[in-house]
C-alpha cells in the first residue's frame, strides 16, 4: 500500500526570490526570512512527529527548507534522512534552477542527515536528457517522482519541491498565474493522498488533495473539473514557455505528455532546446494577470 498521506511543501524564500536580477544566482540559499518561514511552518504542523519519510529536490534551498522545518523530527529519529530526489527539481534552466554538482553537494551536506544516493552526475544538466525544460519531460519526471513516492512503505511523507514543478506534480493548475509564476506561496504546505480508485489512477500514481487541505486554502470542497484543469494548464504552460521557464511543443502536451521518451531517439539534445534561453531570459519581465502587473520572480 502507498503512504497514507503526502505533505507537499514549496521551499522557503531563497535569495533568487528577491528580484528577477537574482535569477542569475546559481542554486541560491535561503534568506533569513526564508529560514524564519521554516521555523513557523514547523510550529504549525500539529502532527509533525508523525512524519516518517522526508523527500526533497536536490537543490540547496529545498534541502535546507527540509533540514530547518523538520529539525526536531530529525533529531528525534536519528535513522531518518532527507532523501534528495533529482526529479523534484525546478523546471527551468535559469541559473537559480540549476543545482550544484554531486561532489559539491556531498561536501556541503557531509555530516547532515541527507541521503544523496539518488543524485548522480548529470542531474543538474538542463540542456540535454531528462531534466531539460521540455514540458513532456517535466511531466514525465513528475510521474516518475510520484511512482517513487507511491512505492514508499512509510505512512506520512513530507515532500519539499518548487513552485512551478508542484503544479506539474499535482496536476493542479488553480492560480498558477496568480502573480508569482505559481499558485504556491513560499513554505506553503498542502496535503494529498494517492488515488486508488481505478487502475489508470494507480498506474499514473495520481494524487488528490485532501478535503482538509482544500478547505484550509480555498475554503471550499469544490475542486476544479478535469476539463477546467486542462484549460488552465494550457494557458499557464503557454505563459511560462513565453517567459523561458519551460519549453512547450504545443497545447496538446498539457493533456498527453508522458516521460516514456527521455530522448529524441538519436541520443542528441532535442533541437527545440535553445541554449541561449538562460541568458536571454534573465532580464526583468512580467505578465498581465487580471489587469495587474505581476513580476515573475520566484519560481
Amino acid at each position: 500500500m502507498p503512504p497514507k498521506q503526502l505533505h507537499l511543501i514549496r521551499h522557503a524564500q531563497g535569495y533568487h526570490n528577491l528580484s528577477p536580477e537574482h535569477h542569475n544566482l546559481r542554486d541560491p540559499l535561503l534568506t533569513p526570512a526564508g529560514e524564519q518561514q521554516c521555523i513557523e511552518l514547523s510550529a504549525s504542523i500539529s502532527d509533525i512527529h508523525s512524519i516518517d519519510c522526508i523527500v526533497a529536490s536536490a537543490s540547496r534551498r529545498t534541502l535546507y527548507t527540509a533540514l530547518v522545518t523538520f529539525h526536531a523530527v530529525l533529531n528525534a529519529k536519528p535513522s531518518l534522512k532527507i532523501i534528495a530526489l533529482p526529479e523534484l527539481q525546478e523546471t527551468s534552466m535559469l541559473a537559480c534552477d540549476v543545482g550544484a554538482s554531486v561532489d559539491e553537494l556531498r561536501l556541503e551536506f557531509a555530516g547532515k542527515p541527507v541521503d544523496l544516493s539518488h543524485v548522480h552526475d548529470g542531474w543538474n544538466d538542463k540542456l540535454s536528457g531528462p531534466f531539460t525544460p521540455l514540458t513532456s519531460r517535466v511531466m514525465g519526471r513528475c510521474k516518475k517522482a510520484r511512482r517513487f513516492l507511491q512505492r514508499r512503505s512509510e505512512d506520512n511523507v513530507a515532500v519539499v519541491s518548487h513552485g512551478g514543478l508542484l503544479h506539474f506534480l499535482t496536476d493542479d493548475w488553480h492560480d498558477a498565474l496568480s502573480g508569482c509564476g505559481t499558485g504556491w506561496s513560499n513554505c506553503e504546505l498542502r496535503s494529498y493522498q494517492f488515488d486508488m480508485s481505478t487502475n489508470a489512477a494507480i498506474a499514473n500514481a495520481t494524487i488528490r488533495e485532501t478535503d482538509s487541505s482544500l478547505i484550509r486554502r480555498m475554503h471550499s470542497l469544490n475542486p476544479l473539473s478535469r476539463d477546467e484543469q486542462i484549460q488552465l494548464a494550457v494557458v499557464a504552460q503557454a505563459s511560462w514557455a513565453a517567459d523561458g521557464y519551460i519549453i512547450s511543443a504545443g497545447a496538446t502536451e498539457a493533456k498527453d505528455a508522458t516521460l516514456d521518451d527521455e530522448d529524441n531517439g538519436s541520443g542528441e539534445t532535442d533541437p527545440a532546446i535553445d541554449v541561449c534561453l538562460m541568458e536571454r531570459r534573465r532580464d526583468e519581465r512580467g505578465v498581465e494577470v487580471d489587469g495587474k502587473h505581476a513580476v515573475r520572480a520566484n519560481l
